[in-house]
C-alpha cells in the first residue's frame, strides 16, 4: 500500500531566493498541491478503516449460498457500501474479520462431527487451509473490532480470540472492555485471569463487575484474595454484591470471613447476597452471624439468612427460626418454616 506523504518534500518546496522569501506562487501551488495530496491520502485511511479489504459478512449457520443470495439483493436494493451495510445487517449479518469467519465455519462442522477431509469438501476448500484452522496452536492475531463483536461469537472463536481479547481489556471504549471481560469469563482460559484481576480497577464499574464474574466462571483460586479487596473496598454496591455471589462459588474456606463481615454491608444486596454464598458453601462458622441477620432490616435479608441456616442444618438455629415463624413479612416466614424442616425434618408449614 502506497504510503501518504510527508508534510515537506524537496520537490514540492524547491529552494527559493533568500530575498524576503515571500510567498511566490510556486509556493502557493506546492501547497495546494500537497493539501489535496493529503485529503486524497486521508479518505483513503478512513475508508480502509471503515472497509476494511480482510472483512466479510457472517450469520451462524447460514449456508454461503444463502449469503451471496443475500448480498446480490442488498447490492440490488442498494448503490453504496454503507447502504449495502445496513441492508445486511438487517438480515442479521455481521462484518468481521474473514479469519474469524473461516474458523468459526470450521468450528460449526466439527462441531457437527465432520473431519478435515469432509469440512475440506463441504467448504470447497483445500485440507491445508482447513488444517490451519483445526490446529490447536492457531491464534488470532489482535483485530482492532475483535471486543466489539457479539460475546456469543467471540465466545465461539474460543481459545484462538484470547491473546486479542486480553489485549481488547485496556482497549479505549468501554463496551469494547466490557465485551472482552464477559467472552474471557466464557471461554475459560487460564491466560485471562491476571488481566481480569487488572481489570478489577477499571475506571468503569460496569467493567469490573464484568471483570468478577468472568474470574467466578473460570475459577482460579488466584482470583479469591483479589475478588475479596472488591466485597470489601469497591465503592459500587452492584460490584460488590457480583463479588459476594463469586465468592459463594469458590466453596473454599477462606472466604467464609469475608462473607461474614459483608452481612453487615450498608447496601441490602450485598448483605443478602452474602448469606445466600454462606449458605452455599455450608461452613458452621457461617451460623451465629446468620441468626442475627433474621433480625435485619430488610426483609429481602431476612428471607436469605433462613434459606442459608436452612441449607447449613445446624440445631443453633432452630430457636431464631422459630421465632422468625412470626417474621411481619409473609415471605420470610415461608423461608424460616422450609428451614426448619430441613434442619429437624419435621413439618413447620402453615404455623
Amino acid at each position: 500500500m502506497s504510503q501518504c506523504p510527508p508534510t515537506t518534500h524537496p520537490r514540492l518546496f524547491p529552494s527559493l531566493p533568500s530575498s524576503g522569501r515571500e510567498l511566490t506562487w510556486l509556493k502557493l501551488f506546492a501547497i495546494g498541491l500537497l493539501t489535496i495530496s493529503l485529503m486524497a491520502c486521508n479518505v483513503k485511511r478512513v475508508w480502509h478503516r471503515i472497509w476494511p479489504q480482510e472483512m466479510a459478512w457472517y450469520q451462524q449457520d447460514t449456508p454461503d449460498s444463502v449469503l451471496k443470495s443475500d448480498l446480490e439483493e442488498c447490492r440490488s436494493l442498494a448503490d453504496d457500501r454503507t447502504s449495502i451495510g445496513h441492508c445486511m445487517q438487517a438480515k442479521g449479518y455481521l462484518l468481521i474479520p474473514r479469519a474469524e469467519t473461516e474458523l468459526l465455519s470450521v468450528r460449526s462442522l466439527q462441531d457437527k462431527g465432520f473431519d478435515e477431509e469432509e469440512i475440506a469438501e463441504d467448504l470447497h476448500w483445500n485440507k491445508k487451509k482447513v488444517m490451519r484452522y483445526t490446529d490447536k496452536e492457531y491464534k488470532l492475531s489482535y483485530i482492532d473490532s475483535l471486543g466489539s463483536q457479539p460475546v456469543d461469537i467471540l465466545t465461539s472463536i474460543g481459545e484462538p480470540a484470547v491473546k486479542p481479547l486480553i489485549a481488547a481489556l485496556k482497549d479505549n471504549y468501554p463496551h469494547v472492555r466490557r465485551h472482552a471481560a464477559e467472552a474471557l469469563g466464557e471461554i475459560k482460559d487460564p491466560r485471562a485471569v491476571e488481566p481480569l484481576i487488572a481489570a478489577l480497577e477499571d475506571p468503569d464499574s460496569l467493567i469490573r463487575r464484568h471483570a468478577v464474574k468472568a474470574l467466578g466462571k473460570i475459577g482460579d483460586l488466584r482470583a479469591i484474595t483479589p475478588l475479596i479487596g472488591v466485597l470489601n473496598e469497591d465503592p459500587e454496591s452492584h460490584v460488590r454484591t457480583s463479588a459476594a455471589e463469586v465468592l459463594g462459588w469458590f466453596e473454599e474456606p477462606s472466604v467464609i470471613l469475608p462473607l461474614i463481615g459483608a452481612l453487615n454491608d450498608e447496601n441490602w444486596n450485598v448483605r443478602s447476597t452474602s448469606a445466600k454464598a454462606l449458605g452455599r458453601i455450608k461452613d458452621r462458622r457461617a451460623v451465629e452471624p446468620l441468626v442475627s441477620v433474621l433480625q435485619d432490616e430488610d426483609a429481602t435479608v431476612r428471607g436469605y439468612a433462613a434459606d442459608a441456616l436452612g441449607k447449613i442444618k445446624d440445631a443453633r438455629a432452630v430457636d431464631s427460626l422459630v421465632a422468625a415463624l412470626k417474621d411481619k413479612n409473609m415471605d420470610v416466614r415461608k423461608r424460616a418454616a422450609r428451614a426448619l424442616t430441613n434442619i429437624t425434618g419435621q413439618g413447620f408449614e402453615g404455623r
